[in-house]
């Protein structure tokens, strides 16, 4: 997860510390080992292994919604979370509703929040060197 000074607060974040937490779920699986059931589980999916690093580390939002669920989806299948329940009340990481409800309001807010001027470019200061 980037640090506060890598991916400032608002709204990427938001939806990166999410994704995120269902990363660790998962048991951090590799890059390549989400980039290759996203492809089984959809014909459509179009991640790859930098794309979900990216994804993972705030670099970039993809703009496809249907990647977006394809990286969940599979990492909630690791995780042995349904993507669509709600959280039960007794829950210790109780969420504000349903995984994929969730990470696509955050995804929506992303976008939502884009000014005219505001640019989709990798912040400065980032490597490209994968921190897993």
């Amino acid at each position: 997860m980037p640090t506060k000074e890598e991916l400032s607060p608002g709204p990427r974040r938001d939806f990166v510390k999410t994704l995120f937490s269902y990363y660790r779920s998962a048991s951090r699986p590799t890059l390549r080992q989400i980039a290759e059931l996203m492809r089984q589980k959809s014909a459509d999916a179009t991640g790859s292994p930098e794309t979900v690093r990216r994804t993972l580390l705030g670099l970039s939002v993809p703009t496809s919604w249907s990647t977006v669920d394809s990286i969940l989806t599979v990492l909630c299948d690791l995780a042995h979370i349904d993507p669509d329940a709600a959280p039960v009340d007794d829950d210790p990481w109780i969420r504000s509703g349903p995984p994929r409800a969730e990470i696509k309001a955050l995804w929506n807010a992303v976008f939502d929040g884009v000014d005219e001027g505001d640019s989709w470019e990798e912040p400065s200061g980032y490597s490209d060197e994968p921190p897993f």
